[in-house]
């Protein structure tokens, strides 16, 4: 299960399991189940809850990842509705999953857990867990060490009930030929080419039929309700830009905080460790006391320490290693391991025997970095951007209340507050409640903008935080209901539109008959001449053939294969708009003793995706017709 976990999670699952699981040390604990109070949940499968908690941090999950993959600003058919909807949707399948796999009395114990944790290394440092980068992390994603443990045990408990399916698919060698056969397979093809822009060129359309069309097709034109909002925009980052600061004033603060312009001390250790749980007896634990101080006195009479750890060591993750637990910070271990590393003295040094949550370490000091002061002229520009950035942040709060006063005080502009705190007043474009651009494309904004005290009554919104002292407050600048689009706005859209599609008819009404006179016995060399249409002689083509059209030569290839002296052939609309009469000659089936060990890899992984696929999607919809899924609305 955790070999399945590590290969094959992908999408939603990949993030949390394989981007999101950081701790790295048996030192560190699994913690319990997250708790929560009420019912806020926006749906529920067979009883268990998905809270809207959980649902918003998916959903910017998902949002960040799309973010991501397309430069940092998503296309606009990515609507906020629809990326909310997959992101409950994905929830929901996980909790389906979950559901069937504890139905059927699948657990993750704390050590499978544990394990899946120690073998990602996305956030170590210098071969060393973080844990500030760990929990800065989490921050990021709102989410609190113990709740991301739950989550990631369910995500597991999910993967490891669909793995079971999974794993029983298999390929075998004669799939992968009869896939070789079909994916080298070459086709000879001719074509017919009946070209659209003369049909256009002779094809009229009447203002009757523009207004017929703009009449029976209104849903076509409608524009959603849009707004286009002014606001003002308060930003630290920007306040500080305008904020002087002495040379004095800098140095003044550069020791008072010394200790933040130094480089963190970092220690690496090995150690040697004799598990006994605190829970355990009195005598089980004086044994494995005794046990670790044998050892450290065979160390104090000059035995090898990574030799002794490797035999000795009850640490799986550090004992291959000679104990070696690379370099870490303060905050990395748990209290009591710390504390004895940081007191050695120097390099080689070794511990007494210290008793932590999980037994009796002996810990051997190999190296020491970092922990010097930067000079001052060095970390200048950083302390002047703090220093600005610390004074702007106090304007800011002050800035922050005179604007939600004034803007509440005076509901209905804000020119006032503009004037009072000098403020350019902004203005955005119009968006709809999906979003739009700018400030627009903040959920909160829109959700502000559209609300009824903002939209109905008119009034300012209340201040809306667009991160960390960085907000806004709005009104309506204009509102446009739905409504269609004027004719006289559409009228050249659909004028081509008709004027293209009588073309496509009448280009279509040639290849057909086209077809038919080749079928009936007539050479496309004659056919082409009397018709006025480019006659293509055929050629071979394999599947991946770029130059050739694609729609062209997908219909090549599901054409039948004709029999002995006689060909196959079919009208297939282009690319371009033209149509074509596909003339299928011949078919040769590849030869799979001439594909490379590599290429049958690439074809036996393609056909185990597709029939894992498969699998799942039965897996699934099996499941979930024996469950109750609610989704509320």
């Amino acid at each position: 299960m955790l070999e399945f976990i590590r290969k094959r999670a992908q999408g939603f699952f990949a993030w949390l399991i394989v981007g999101g699981i950081i701790i790295t040390f048996a030192l560190f604990g699994v913690n319990d189940y997250f708790s929560g109070g009420g019912d806020n949940s926006v749906a529920k499968v067979d009883g268990q809850g998905i809270s809207q908690v959980e649902l918003e941090q998916a959903y910017l999950q998902q949002r960040q990842r799309l973010e991501q993959m397309f430069g940092g600003e998503l296309p606009a058919a990515f609507s906020e509705k629809m990326i909310r909807q997959q992101a409950l949707s994905q929830l929901v399948a996980r909790e389906v999953m979950v559901q069937a796999a504890l139905a059927n009395d699948m657990r993750v114990s704390d050590g499978q857990l544990a394990e899946i944790i120690r073998s990602v290394d996305a956030f170590h440092e210098d071969g060393a867990f973080s844990r500030s980068r760990y929990e800065q992390l989490l921050r990021n994603q709102g989410m609190t060490p113990k709740s991301f443990e739950a989550r990631i045990r369910r995500d597991i408990l999910a993967a490891q009930f669909e793995g079971g399916f999974r794993d029983t698919v298999l390929v075998t060698p004669n799939e992968v030929d009869n896939l070789l056969r079909l994916q080298k397979q070459q086709r000879t093809v001719g074509y017919l080419r009946v070209a659209l822009a003369p049909f256009e060129e002779s094809a009229s359309v009447s203002d009757a039929e523009v207004e017929e069309f703009y009449q029976e097709n209104l849903q076509r034109f409608m524009q959603p309700e849009r707004v286009k909002v002014d606001y003002l925009e308060l930003n630290a980052e920007e306040l500080s830009a305008g904020v002087e600061v002495d040379e004095d004033t800098l140095r003044s603060y550069y020791e008072a905080q010394k200790i933040n312009y130094s480089t963190p001390e970092e220690r690496q250790a090995s150690h040697i460790l004799i598990q006994a749980d605190e829970s355990a007896s009195r005598g089980e634990l004086d044994e494995a006391k005794e046990r670790a101080q044998a050892l450290l006195e065979r160390l104090r009479q000059g035995e090898d320490f990574a030799e002794l750890a490797k035999s000795e060591s009850q640490d799986p993750g550090s004992a291959p290693q000679g104990g070696d637990l690379g370099f870490f910070g303060r905050g990395d271990m748990v209290p009591e391991f710390e504390e004895a590393a940081f007191a050695l003295g120097g390099e080689g040094a070794l511990s007494e025997v210290v008793q932590s949550p999980f037994g009796f370490h002996i810990i051997k000091l190999t190296a020491v970095r970092g922990g010097e002061v930067k000079p001052f002229d060095e970390v200048k520009e950083k302390i002047l951007a703090d220093v600005r950035l610390e004074q702007a942040s106090q304007q800011f709060y002050d800035m922050a209340e005179q604007l939600a006063n004034l803007t509440y005080e005076h509901p209905d502009s804000l020119q006032l507050a503009s004037e009072e705190l000098q403020l350019p007043v902004k203005s955005s474009d119009y968006f709809t409640r999906e979003g739009g651009e700018g400030i627009a494309a903040n959920p909160k904004v829109t959700a502000a903008a559209f609300s009824d005290d903002v939209l109905i009554r008119g009034n300012n919104s209340e201040t809306v935080e667009l991160g960390r002292n960085h907000l806004v407050v709005l009104r309506i600048n204009d509102h446009r209901p739905e409504a269609a689009q004027p004719l006289q706005e559409v009228r050249e859209a659909i004028f081509n539109h008709l004027k293209r599609e009588k073309a496509r008819i009448a280009a279509q009404a040639l290849a057909e008959e086209l077809l038919q006179k080749l079928r009936a016995g007539e050479t496309p060399q004659d056919l082409a001449a009397a018709a006025e249409v480019s006659w293509h002689e055929g050629r071979t083509l394999e599947r991946d053939d770029n130059a050739m059209d694609r729609n062209l030569l997908e219909q090549a290839f599901r054409l039948p294969a004709p029999e002995q002296e006689a060909t196959s052939s079919s009208v297939v609309a282009m690319g371009s708009g033209d149509q074509a009469v596909v003339v299928l000659y011949d078919v040769v089936d590849g030869d799979p003793a001439a594909a490379s060990d590599e290429e049958r890899e690439q074809m036996r992984n393609q056909l185990l995706q597709a029939e894992t696929s498969a699998v799942s999607e039965a897996l699934m919809s099996g499941v979930r017709s024996r469950m109750d899924i609610t989704i509320k609305q």
